[in-house]
């Protein structure tokens, strides 16, 4: 036998270990093809994506590289090169790959799917459509494709054609979580609300959420009376607590025994606001269960589903959170110090989070509105965005709270005395608007499912004004409407 004939079987057993994810024996037989020609191109192919699958980046180029120098038009390989580039933050590179992939085979769909995946990174929506629709005449039915256009749908506002798309890729992959979750903000947003928190729940199955496991039945709005005790839990944000901590009264009314547990942060304001009959905090990771009594309970989310079909049906008992009086009353002191308006400003939530890019703005986006005259401007920003008030160079035209804003109780009492607050989509946004403290909100064109759509009022907080982006991403027509109201506001307060 020759070593020919030798290598291409050996090919064939890597190629069935790599299959089978056994990495490792993949690349011992690769690199017997190697030892019996090292210019085999499939063998540096091979050993180019068991050093990707490993982690040694770099190797993996080289070696994938080499093999399309030997060997230069391979649809494939250039096709899994780009992703090992893609994964390496080569972008640019990325994209010649797969532009190279594709003049060798204009069908391949995958490489259509990627390069319109980098063409939406890059904020060419219209070009990633090219590619998704592309990919589709060759494969009606990919489900990633049609996934996308539903993204891209729901960022331009077409809940119609987002639900058309998502809809045909959950035909595909039915138990996809992904696509169950896109399928919610679509349906809550368009107000089909007992049918979105019914595909809300998909969240459980997103691998960033962890169930909670309790040994008594999850609650389904069964009778509570005679004091029978309910754990409520919050998840995610802390907007998201805040906003749904609005229903815990409906379940006291009912005569249950409500304990809500939430994170340490919102723990005095829980507090002192008498939200739940039992408030108790649990630090990030604490996965040990509950050291009291319950009869059943439910995830805080999971709530508008017993009592939200409809927008009538929102609870409108806002007020529902209070800040402690003798909170207030410092800051009342401390901020009413003139005649002046006094509003407060904020920009960005936790940049850590995945849906944060698609909310901010940045301080800079937000100089025009503090050069509006007659107005006291604080910062309620927290974290590191706050650096972002460096721009300004003069500490006095904007005042920083972020050192004094130690929690969410010391931030309602400082927001109540407030005339307004101007912020993106943050979690101070739903402390404002659960305090009944005037706000105005600016969005994104693909702002939460909450705001709803083509409103500028919001049914959850009756003090709040929304202010809409028309263009993704272009905050100046947003920003100018808000500095023509804040004028109009100064010149009633004169």
């Amino acid at each position: 036998m020759t070593n020919i004939q030798t290598n291409e079987q050996l090919i064939k057993q890597a190629n069935a270990h790599y299959a089978d994810g056994n990495y490792a024996a993949a690349g011992k037989v690769a690199n017997t093809v190697y030892d019996n020609d090292p210019n085999n191109p499939e063998g540096l192919f091979i050993l180019g994506m068991v050093a990707f699958k490993l982690g040694n980046h770099k190797m993996a180029i080289q070696l994938i590289e080499g093999s399309l120098t030997i060997k230069p038009n391979q649809a494939n390989v250039l096709f899994h090169l780009s992703t090992v580039l893609q994964s390496n933050n080569q972008i640019e590179n990325a994209e010649i790959r797969l532009a190279q992939a594709l003049k060798i085979k204009p069908d391949m769909v995958e490489a259509h799917i990627n390069l319109g995946n980098i063409c939406f990174g890059k904020n060419n929506p219209s070009m990633a459509l090219t590619h998704y629709a592309t990919a589709l005449k060759t494969d009606k039915d990919n489900s990633m494709a049609h996934y996308n256009i539903g993204v891209i749908a729901q960022r331009y506002g077409d809940q119609t054609l987002a639900l058309s798309h998502l809809k045909q890729a959950l035909i595909q992959k039915p138990d996809s979580a992904p696509i169950h979750m896109a399928i919610a903000f679509s349906l809550l947003i368009t107000k089909q609300f007992k049918q979105g928190w019914q595909e809300y729940e998909w969240r459980w199955k997103l691998p960033t959420n962890t169930p909670r496991i309790c040994p008594v039945p999850r609650w389904q709005g069964e009778e509570l009376a005679n004091k029978k005790r309910l754990y409520l839990y919050t998840e995610q944000g802390f907007g998201d607590a805040i906003m749904f901590a609005r229903y815990i009264q409906w379940i006291q009314e009912s005569g249950g025994y409500v304990i809500l547990e939430c994170k340490p942060e919102l723990l005095l304001l829980f507090q002192q606001s008498n939200i739940a009959d039992m408030v108790v905090a649990r630090e990030n990771g604490d996965e040990s269960p509950p050291n009291f009594k319950y009869d059943y309970h439910i995830p805080l989310m999971s709530l508008p589903s017993l009592y939200t079909h409809s927008l009538a049906t929102i609870p409108k008992n806002v007020p529902y959170l209070k800040p402690k009086p003798s909170d207030a009353t410092k800051w009342r002191l401390r901020l009413r110090t003139g005649s002046e308006l006094n509003v407060g400003i904020c920009w960005s939530g936790n940049p850590e989070a995945a849906a944060n890019p698609g909310r901010a703005c940045t301080f800079k986006d937000m100089l025009p509105i503090i050069k509006v005259p007659g107005i006291r401007f604080y910062s309620v920003q927290k974290g590191t965005p706050a650096r972002e008030l460096q721009i300004t160079q003069n500490e006095q035209v904007v005042i920083d709270l972020d050192p004094v804003l130690t929690d969410f109780a010391q931030t309602a009492a400082c927001l109540c005395n407030l005339d307004l607050l101007i912020s993106t989509d943050t979690a101070v946004v739903h402390l404002a608007g659960a305090i009944n403290t005037k706000c105005w909100v600016m969005l994104h064109t693909a702002s939460e499912w909450r705001w709803l759509s083509e409103r500028s009022d919001s049914p959850w907080y009756p003090n709040t004004t929304l202010f809409r982006q028309t263009s993704p991403d272009q905050w100046d027509t947003v920003v100018s409407q808000v500095c023509l109201e804040l004028q109009k506001m100064v010149s009633e307060n004169q």
